[in-house]
């Protein structure tokens, strides 16, 4: 019979159970404190409050980007923002579904376009920014100009952002692709790839619970 008690409940345990715990074999506990009483144990294990789990670095992700576009070159720029966009980023108020990069025709620089950052519920109609303007991306010339020649001059070719997440200076990212638009034949063939993807993992799943299963009915019989 095995129990389990911390230390904060061991103050209750009445005397005659400690004067027992004093002779138990056991007289120095350790990290995991073990007693035995009347051929039992008693395990008694340090409190304390769980680590919290770490949570991802990742803002937005574009799903629909990959259904819709097949994804043939990325890159992680910047973007200008303002401290009332910065704080509703914080508080999870951005969608970048609808989002498309606009390549400015000098080939110096590019725009993002309609992507949704919600208004600060704190700040004063005068310090507030618009939910849909364009913001400009920090990127280097020459990518902005190859960008610009290859969504010009290659019919069926945009820029679409794929993610926005934190990078490890506390800034806000974009990772952005250059996509090429899918057919009704690509998309199905994407579909008829994943489920089989998915049958294959659901098939080697069952097979590994079969196996356990027959290790321990051999082991029983045994």
């Amino acid at each position: 019979m095995k129990i389990a008690i911390s230390f904060a409940a061991a103050s209750f345990i009445s005397s005659e159970l400690l004067r027992e715990f004093t002779d138990a074999a056991f007289v120095q506990p350790t990290a995991t404190d073990v007693f035995r009483v009347n051929g039992s144990h008693l395990y008694l294990k340090r409190g304390g409050t769980k680590k919290k789990k770490s949570k991802g670095n990742t803002i937005s992700l574009n799903k629909l980007a990959y259904r819709n576009y097949e994804v043939l070159e990325t890159l992680e720029v910047g973007v200008a923002l303002r401290g009332t966009e910065v704080k509703s980023i914080r508080d999870g108020k951005m969608n970048i579904r609808d989002g498309w990069i606009k390549p400015n025709k000098n080939g110096r620089s590019c725009t993002l376009m309609n992507v949704h950052i919600g208004k600060h519920s704190t700040a004063g109609e005068f310090f507030q920014h618009e939910e849909l303007r364009p913001r400009d991306l920090l990127l280097h010339k020459e990518q902005a100009r190859r960008f610009y020649q290859k969504t010009d001059r290659q019919p069926g070719m945009t820029i679409v952002p794929l993610k926005a997440y934190w990078s490890d200076d506390n800034k806000v990212k974009f990772e952005i692709g250059l996509c090429r638009g899918k057919n009704v034949r690509d998309k199905r063939q994407d579909i008829q790839e994943r489920e089989g993807k998915r049958e294959s993992e659901r098939m080697i799943k069952n097979f590994n619970l079969l196996s356990v299963s027959s290790c321990y009915s051999n082991s029983a019989k045994a």
